[in-house]
């Protein structure tokens, strides 16, 4: 159901409005909403003003915090999949003291991080410096001689293009009296050592630009090249080991992880306090605000306010407000509400399909799934995972829900005589040399028709309660005549079919099919008669009248999109009794209870896997066309009250 929302008006002392917003975050059961909008703002408005809360600083600090724990991630305790958050109190995430211990924390990380990227930085110069270096490792020259007191030596990089041969045909026609000597080459550049009197280097020098030379020069360094990378590489080996000396330390910093991450949720829920005190309303002495808050949980903010100077008054809403919707259901619906939240929340003046969708959709699954061991996995790992994972409230509503639709999934399997497809029949034949068959009383492979008229069946009164739903509505809002005319007549038609074909064709009872066919002409003279009633002219209200009847096709298109039950259920059985047959090619032999094995697992894993995604899939396709389509009313804002929304901490004594 939708919990039943009231609004609530509070004026409390200015000097209390922290620690009041803080009681109200621990009780967790008001949404805080625009003050400007409350009733009588245009009156106070000159003399109120809206809190100003700068988050700013708080912000950063929050920034600074997530990057610390980002950078101590990989030395902390890892989380195993069972691990839970660390539970601590409401008033120790709101401890001011554990940002500031833990900045100091950040503070060291973070010249640990500026050091370590100082280290990779010098390293990448080594490592630059070394791949130039390697093209002159065979030369034996050292770097810093760039001549004699007569002579001159150029390095140069000339394209492979340009062979050595040219080069020195050009400098003897330019009688240079140069040397030339490769030292090395790659697929691009011929690296080469040349020499030449001091007067004719500038000479030399325009003749290697010209064919394309580019020149090479190592200022500030010694030695030869082989000398130079030798040395280089040594002082990355320094390198290397400064940064391990840091990740050491930043390792020890690992253990103090846990301080930094409540830091974080300490800061976060701080910021989320200086956003709330942005809807309040303030003079110098006073504040005002107005939230809502759910009917049933008046109480706890009564007690949260209860040792403050303050007034508070609860209103419910009117019919032109729209308060936030909250769903409350009992322990086998409330699972299904993922359903409805993946497409969207009720109006809050509509009505929660989930108690009616919710036994649906666990039949619906379990016929599409089929199998029984399949819907055995699923009702295990769903149930388990809902209660020893840390998925959040989301996570383990779906999870318990997959986990429920695997009990009906058992159910089905076992009537159809299914588990894990015919795995006991072709097991006991193939290896036992005696066939094992598993008691059906419906099988889907041989005999679908049965199962097609269930899914038919299931679906007409799907159909039939989605129209009721939407009957249901009208009546409430006091639209009792047009339930009639636009529900109730369509009920005759859509019963009438029924019965007339059941009497016709099933049990042979003339009297039987003679009701259904008069209560259908009942039904669609009834919808000639009024469908039209909106428009003044008397041919348009009878045109209108006569083409709804068109709307009978619809109906019969949705009764046919359950005929996807059947079909999903004949798939399942499909692909896992081919899975059995190919994992029992080999034999009853030692290779083959290996590839059984093999096969089994790989084969069924992959089918449950598809089979339940598309019984998802199509199972909520059938709850969102063909049953919400008939009635419901989307659009509603979640609640979203003020609460401790912590990411690494449980905080134990919040109110739920």
């Amino acid at each position: 159901m939708i919990e039943k929302m009231e609004r609530v008006f509070l004026c409390g002392l200015a000097k209390d409005s922290e620690e009041i917003i803080s009681r109200l975050m621990k009780a967790g059961c008001v949404q805080l909403s625009d003050p400007a909008a409350m009733s009588g703002y245009e009156e106070i408005k000159d003399q109120v003003e809206l809190r100003a809360a700068d988050v700013y600083e708080k912000e950063q600090t929050l920034s600074r915090l997530g990057q610390c724990v980002k950078s101590l991630a990989p030395y902390g305790k890892k989380k195993g999949l069972l691990d839970k958050r660390r539970e601590v109190g409401f008033g120790e995430v709101l401890r001011q003291e554990a940002p500031k211990d833990a900045l100091e924390i950040c503070r060291k990380v973070e010249e640990l991080q500026k050091e370590t990227g100082a280290c990779k930085s010098r390293i990448s110069q080594e490592e630059f410096l070394q791949a130039s270096l390697a093209p002159w490792r065979e030369l034996d020259l050292p770097l810093e001689v760039t001549g004699t007191e007569s002579s001159r030596v150029l390095l140069a990089a000339v394209p492979v293009t340009v062979t050595v041969e040219e080069l020195e045909r050009q400098q003897q026609e330019q009688q240079l009296g140069a040397y030339y000597s490769v030292v090395s080459e790659d697929k691009d550049q011929r690296y080469i050592v040349a020499v030449a009197h001091k007067d004719n280097a500038a000479a030399l020098g325009e003749l290697l630009r010209q064919a394309g030379a580019t020149g090479i020069a190592f200022d500030g360094l010694s030695g030869t090249a082989s000398e130079n990378i030798a040395a280089s590489k040594e002082r990355v080996k320094a390198e290397e080991a400064s940064i391990q000396s840091l990740k050491d330390q930043l390792s020890a910093y690992g253990e103090r992880l846990p301080e930094v991450q409540l830091a974080w949720d300490s800061t976060q829920v701080s910021i989320d306090c200086g956003k709330a005190e942005q809807n309040l309303l303030q003079t110098q002495e006073t504040f005002v605000t107005q939230g809502w808050v759910p009917q049933r949980q008046k109480g706890k903010v009564e007690k949260a306010l209860s040792g403050y100077t303050c007034y508070f008054q609860f209103q419910e809403a009117g019919p032109d407000e729209d308060p936030p919707v909250l769903l409350k259901n009992n322990k086998f619906v409330e699972p299904f509400e993922a359903v409805t939240e993946m497409y969207a929340l009720p109006a809050p003046h509509s009505l929660d399909p989930n108690p009616f969708m919710a036994p649906f959709f666990f039949v619906f699954f379990g016929m599409m799934l089929s199998d029984a061991g399949y819907g055995l996995v699923l009702a295990i790992l769903g149930l388990w995972g809902a209660k020893n994972l840390d998925m959040g409230p989301g996570g383990k509503k779906l999870l318990k829900m997959l986990g429920y639709c695997g009990i009906s999934t058992v159910f089905w399997g076992a009537l159809y005589g299914s588990w894990f497809g015919d795995t006991i029949p072709k097991v006991t034949e193939v290896f036992f040399g005696n066939r094992v068959q598993v008691p059906m009383l419906l099988d889907p492979l041989t005999n679908p028709m049965p199962i097609l008229i269930m899914a038919f069946v299931v679906g007409y009164i799907h159909i039939l309660v989605g129209l009721g739903l939407k009957a249901y509505l009208m009546i409430r809002r006091g639209h009792s005549i047009d339930a009639l005319f636009d529900v109730g007549f369509w009920y005759f038609v859509l019963v009438g079919l029924v019965i007339f074909a059941g009497g016709q064709m099933v049990i042979g009872s003339a009297v039987m099919a003679s009701i259904g066919k008069w209560l259908a002409i009942a039904g669609a003279v009834g919808l000639v008669l009024t469908q039209g009633r909106d428009k003044k002219n008397p041919i348009m209200k009878l045109a209108n009248g006569v083409l709804s009847l068109y709307d009978i096709t619809g109906y019969f298109s949705d009764l046919l999109s359950y005929s996807r039950i059947m079909a999903l259920g004949l798939a399942t059985g499909v692909i896992a009794q081919v899975v059995n047959t190919m994992g029992t090619l080999p034999g009853a032999n030692i290779i083959g209870v290996v590839v059984f094995v093999a096969v089994f697992l790989l084969g069924h894993v992959l089918n449950l896997a598809i089979n339940a995604l598309g019984s998802y899939v199509h199972t909520s396709r059938l709850q969102y066309v063909e049953f919400f389509g008939k009635f419901f009313e989307g659009g509603g804002q979640p609640f979203r009250p003020l609460k401790a929304a912590t990411k690494y901490v449980s905080v134990i004594d919040q109110e739920e």
